[in-house]
Order: structure tokens, then sequence, then C-alpha cells
């Protein structure tokens, strides 16, 4: 294997989209950012594909002048698909935004079961809009049959962006499995819903995520192209090819927690709790919750900062303040911004007490603690009586308050943050240099640097009667306004 060569890298959020260039020892050289979002197509909400497409064309261009690039991945976020007739896009990326008509969804359910009979075998929950692939395609089929009946190829988001770049197909199974109803999580293979709607004749052959696609030519530079990979699935690789024993806390607009150890056991209230199964690069099941941690986060820091003119975001934690509101006990931020999401689905979202709009300090401090007993909640949910190590990744990462909360109610778990930023590109990078070098992920050696955070003296049982009041109000044990 020849050395001295790059790996370009896209990690493609909703909106904030990036591309890496990192070295054969997996170090970042290199990084640009842009912003994208979505755009209305005959009263459609869709991706903005077509910005998208223009923007990774030209920054791999440009880069590949500059670095000898040997290959290339791209992770993307989930419920995303392009159906192609003759190579190109029979239908517009929909977004999993969209809403669509209520009697689909109903017909959906009645042709192939209720949403518990469906969680039981695919470990998805039965969200809103378009966030389940499956219903999609299901919403396609039976709104639009004449573009349907021309579709001839399903491809995953990560898959249709390596397409567009390379013109390979191949199709890998973090983002079959990734809240869709497509794969059968009690068999590892295709559900009844999927063979019912053709999706397993229409998707390509399914690969390994470390396998080689193929190869393309950009400036007269042969590049391998790996599979592609679900993001959230490539944010655990780093600490899944050490077999660490973690539980792992991506954070941003969504706050997902992932356990990679635990099995696949559905529970009945999991479908009032948002939990939900992915599968891992090795093709496991991984048990997962979430929230809108950084939605709700936003949401609340524009008001502070509106009514106080004061950004509180580079505040340090004060001790005093902390334990005044949980010994109070008066003030407190309900979650719900986005309905029928995270582990209080019944809460109705807002601001009780007056404390919020009297003080910044007290004001941001009562923001993170909501956030942190949210995160305890939810990490609670996937691992049952086991402790594992905590390792926070993202946004929350650089949010000492959050972090100093959330630890203290972990008080039998260590709670880590990555000092290393891009994980979901380290992960996808991992794939790439192993569909490059023909390695398998368990040969790759990294190891991302992290630090403890430390747990606070603070009087157990006054935290936890903070904590019991806030799940009370937020489950509709206890009206107090």
């Amino acid at each position: 294997m020849e050395s001295n060569y790059y790996l370009a890298i896209f990690d493609i959020g909703k909106t904030n989209k990036k591309f890496l260039i990192f070295t054969e020892e997996l170090k970042v050289v290199y990084s640009e950012s842009t912003k994208i979002g979505e755009v209305e197509r005959d009263g459609i909400l869709c991706d903005d594909n077509e910005r998208l497409e223009k923007w990774m064309r030209e920054v791999l261009i440009t880069a590949s002048k500059k670095y000898h690039v040997r290959g290339l991945n791209i992770s993307t976020h989930g419920a995303t698909l392009a159906h192609l007739s003759k190579g190109a896009l029979a239908f517009p990326i929909v977004s999993y935004n969209h809403d669509i008509e209520p009697e689909v969804r109903k017909a959906f359910y009645q042709r192939y079961g209720s949403p518990k009979e469906l969680y039981e075998v695919t470990g998805t929950p039965p969200y809103g809009r378009l966030i389940i692939a499956g219903l999609q395609i299901y919403w396609l089929h039976h709104q639009f049959p004449d573009a349907f009946s021309r579709i001839d190829k399903i491809l995953f988001f990560p898959q249709y962006l390596l397409y567009v770049l390379s013109k390979l197909e191949v199709s890998e199974v973090t983002s079959i499995g990734c809240h869709t109803y497509l794969y059968d999580l009690r068999n590892m293979d295709w559900s009844f819903i999927a063979r019912d709607l053709g999706v397993d004749c229409l998707c390509p052959s399914i690969i390994d995520v470390w396998g080689n696609s193929g190869e393309f030519k950009i400036n007269d530079s042969k590049i391998i192209a790996a599979s592609g990979i679900h993001d959230s699935n490539a944010s655990i690789i780093p600490f899944i090819i050490g077999r660490q024993d973690a539980l792992i806390a991506s954070t941003g607009t969504w706050c997902v927690f992932m356990y990679p150890r635990a099995e696949f056991a559905p529970r009945a209230d999991d479908l009032k709790r948002d939990v939900v199964y992915y599968i891992n690069a090795y093709g496991r099941p991984v048990r997962a919750s979430r929230f809108a941690g950084g939605y709700e986060h936003d949401y609340y820091l524009k008001l502070i900062m509106e009514r106080f003119n004061i950004d509180p975001r580079g505040m340090v934690l004060d001790k005093e303040v902390l334990e005044g509101l949980l010994r109070e006990r008066k003030d407190f931020i309900m979650p719900g911004l986005i309905e029928n999401t995270g582990q209080f689905q019944e809460s109705k979202p807002g601001i009780i007490g007056d404390v919020f709009y009297k003080d910044v300090k007290k004001a941001y401090h009562l923001l993170n603690l909501s956030l942190a007993i949210q995160s305890y909640i939810g990490m609670n949910l996937i691992t049952d009586e086991k402790k594992p190590p905590i390792v926070v990744l993202g946004g929350f990462a650089n949010n000492n308050i959050y972090l100093s909360i959330l630890s203290t109610l972990l008080d039998q778990q260590p709670v880590l943050k990555s000092l290393f930023s891009e994980i979901t590109g380290l992960g996808t990078a991992i794939c790439c240099k192993c569909a490059v070098e023909d390695l398998k992920l368990h040969e790759i050696k990294v190891k991302p640097p992290l630090e403890e955070i430390p747990k606070l003296e603070i009087d157990r049982d006054v935290l936890e009667n903070y904590v019991n009041k806030f799940i009370d109000i937020a489950s509709g044990k206890e009206q107090v306004r």
C-alpha cells in the first residue's frame, strides 16, 4: 500500500455540512463547512441536494489538487432516500421534516401492523413526519404511483451522495437499520415491510461499512470509495473498535444516547420514551434514546440573550447558584418543545417560576439543569442496572455547567468529554482507511482524547428531591404553574 495518502471525508448534517481531510494516521489537516438548508418543491419540503452536490464536487476537486486523496467516505443523517430511474432522480430528495396526510399514515399501520408490533420487530418507534424511511417509501407508492413505477434503484442518503461523486452503487446496514421499519432486528435481515414494498430488490448489494465500493477518478487521481455510513453510528466507531464499554452521548440539535452493549429487548413503554434501536457497523443492535437537547438549549438561550443582552455560553458553573435552585424547588424548565419526542412526551413545555426572568446566571443554570436531568433519564433508560462510563461528544462537550451537573447526577459512573471535536468524521475516516488498506475495523488503533468531569459536592437528598419533582411535573403527576 502506498504511503503519504489522504482521506476525503464529508460529515453532512441537516444544515451544517463539513468537509475534512485526514492523513493516513487519522489526523485532521484541513476542514471547511457550509450551511445548506431545505427547499420546497411543489409543496413538498426537500433537502437542497442540488446546492449540496455542487458544493461537494467543488471542494473535492479543489482538495484533490492539493492533497493525494486516496479514499472517500460520507456520513450523514438517516431517514433520507434517493429514488432513481436510469441513474437520475425520479423524485426529489424529500426531507424527513415533511409531514404527510394522516390517512396515508393510518393506511400504513392498517396494512403492516400496530406501532407496538412493528417496534418489536424493527426497533423503530412510530415517529412523526417522515422520520421513518419505510413510511416515506409507502407514501411515495401511495400518493405518486406514476413516479414510483419508474423507480429502478433506491439509495440511502450517504450512498446517494457517494454515487453522485463516484457513480458507484452500494448499500450498508447502518442506514438500512436506522429507524426505517425496513430491517428485522430479530432475524438481522430485510423486514417483511421492505420485501412487500420491493425495497430489498431496489437497493444495491449490502457491503460492510469498512468495505471497498470501488474506484473512480478525480483530476486523474484514482480514489477508493468506502460504503458511506449513518452519522450516529460513525460517532461510536472509535469506541466500539477498542471494545470499550461506554455509553456514547452524541449531542447537537438532537442529543442521542447510544449503548452498543445492550441486547435487543424492546419494551412496551419504550414507545412513549423515545427509545430506538440502531444497527452498528458490525450489524448488531444499539439501544438508544434521544431528545431535542440542542433545540431546547438554543430556544431558551435566545430568550436569555433577548432579555439580558448577554451571551451566557462562556459562563462557568456557580455552585451556590445551582444549590439555591435545587433547595428552593420552585423553578423549572419543562421539556416538550417538539411534540411526541423525548422521555416526557406528555410534558407541557415552558418556564415555571420567575427566576429565569430576573437573573442571567440563574436562568442559564436552570436551562442546563433541565438538559442534564433529561440526559440522565435518557441514559438510564438504555443501560438498566449497568453503569458504564459516559462519553459526551458534540456541542455539549463544551458546556461546563451541563457537564458538571450531569456528572454529579451520574454519581456511580465516570463522565468524560471528548477533546476531539470531529468524532463523527473520525469514525467515517476509520471506515475509509479500512477500505483503502483492506483492513478490518478492529485492526485500526485509535484512542480519542478524553477528559473526566469532576463531580460536585452537593447534598444528594436535595439533588434527588429536585429531580423527582422535575419528573413528576414533566410526567403530569404534579401540576405546578
